[in-house]
């Protein structure tokens, strides 16, 4: 079987979708310089925060 060209899916099991935010530039140049200082993409980071996001709102899930 080749393999495919580009990145491998982010879960295998769900499709991915693009999506497009606007940001005031002070909020954006604040995620860029936190991304730089973690060593990660912009895309990374925002994936790392949305996954703690998630994770939080499970924990508030199972206390009610």
């Amino acid at each position: 079987m080749a393999r495919k060209p580009g990145r491998p899916p982010l879960d295998p099991a769900d499709s991915s979708v693009n999506v497009c935010v606007r940001l005031p530039s002070r909020r954006f140049d604040a995620l860029y310089r936190e991304a730089q200082r973690e060593r990660m993409t912009m895309p990374e980071l925002i994936r790392r925060v949305l996954r703690a996001r998630e994770r939080q709102d499970e924990e508030i899930d199972k206390k009610t």
